[in-house]
């Protein structure tokens, strides 16, 4: 394997791994993203990898481009001064939300699966975190290194699994859910842009795996390509166990343990580590914003949120999906706007 191609699959790794956490790998996202609509879901699936294609390649050639090191560097000459605060103020309040949610998710399923108690797992998944962060981006690019993989591989094999031996009827039209918003384009759209807010701050964090233009192109378009192919094959699944599985917080998990308590086990590790990334991710980055903003050292700031993060744990998971995402995903809608009117002026002035 060359190094460009290794580059490139570092790259796209972790630009599918910063979208591809808890809320993604349980199922719940999926959901109500996109199964509350069915047939259409398909639809949105398809709408949502072929965004993310063209925002990963776009927003990573920029980097490249312009030797961006941060997410300031990028944000500001992108959006101007009175947008960019604003914009900054939401994605560095969106990632304080996530990391601390995505805490206490991994520490219910060290509790669920190990038997202990509910506040030392937080505690525990707190300084595992603040390890992880304080090794910066090295360390995150080792562990996404290493979880993307078992992530992508774990969510195929388990939609695989449920529709290949469930015996459960492909559809069933009793009743009809509330949705989220009208239409399925909308919840795509909504869905692209939320994930967005937090993936753009990982990926002008990548400039030293951006050894040419093609790394910077090709890493973001197999990003989408890994989300889009991930998010189908769950959906596939929920949408085999309509209406039962809407009423799940973990529709995936529930789905998979009630065929096969082994395999449910399996999974629920990856699920823990689809939370342990999100919350890296999340955190590396809230660190990396809230240190650059009042000028104070990363590591005394990732202490004081993973501190934080203990109390504040209470915050419940499915909650923060269903009211949390869809208000910020409005937010990251005039980001990806921007970022796509931005890249067609811009390839217009050179022609």
């Amino acid at each position: 394997m060359t190094e460009e191609l290794k580059n490139i699959l570092r790259v796209a790794f972790i630009y599918a791994t910063s979208i591809i956490g808890a809320g993604f790998a349980s199922g719940q996202e999926i959901m109500r993203f996109f199964s509350i609509y069915k047939a259409g879901g398909f639809y949105g699936i398809l709408l949502a990898g072929l965004l993310f294609s063209i925002i990963g390649c776009i927003v990573l050639k920029k980097v490249y481009t312009d030797r961006i090191r941060n997410y300031e560097e990028f944000l500001f000459p992108t959006f101007g001064w009175i947008s960019g605060w604003i914009l900054e103020v939401a994605v560095t309040v969106f990632m304080l939300c996530l990391f601390c949610v995505m805490v206490a998710g991994s520490g219910n399923v060290l509790t669920e699966m190990f038997g202990i108690p509910f506040r030392y797992s937080v505690l525990i998944m707190a300084l595992l975190c603040m390890v992880i962060i304080m090794s910066n981006i090295k360390g995150i690019v080792t562990l996404n290194s290493f979880i993307t993989p078992v992530l992508l591989a774990g969510i195929l094999f388990t939609g695989l699994y449920i529709i290949m031996f469930s015996t459960s009827e492909v559809f069933n039209a009793a009743g009809l859910l509330k949705c989220i918003s009208e239409n399925w384009p909308v919840s795509s759209l909504l869905y692209v842009s939320y994930n967005s807010m937090l993936a753009i701050v990982m990926m002008c964090s990548l400039q030293p795996y951006l050894k040419t233009s093609a790394t910077a192109k090709w890493g973001g378009i197999l990003g989408g390509v890994f989300l889009c192919i991930s998010a189908m094959v769950i959906h596939a699944a929920i949408f085999m166990f309509y209406p039962t599985a809407f009423k799940k917080e973990l529709p995936i998990l529930s789905i998979l343990s009630g065929m096969n308590n082994t395999a449910g086990f399996l999974y629920a590790i990856v699920l823990w580590l689809a939370m342990i990334s999100s919350a890296v991710m999340s955190g590396f980055g809230f660190t990396d914003r809230i240190s650059t903003m009042l000028r104070v050292g990363k590591k005394q700031v990732t202490v004081i949120l993973c501190a934080a993060a203990v109390p504040l744990s209470s915050f419940g998971f499915s909650r923060l999906i269903a009211t949390v995402y869809p208000a910020f995903g409005y937010i990251g809608l005039f980001m990806i706007i921007v970022i796509l009117i931005t890249a067609v002026v811009k390839r217009d002035g050179r022609k």
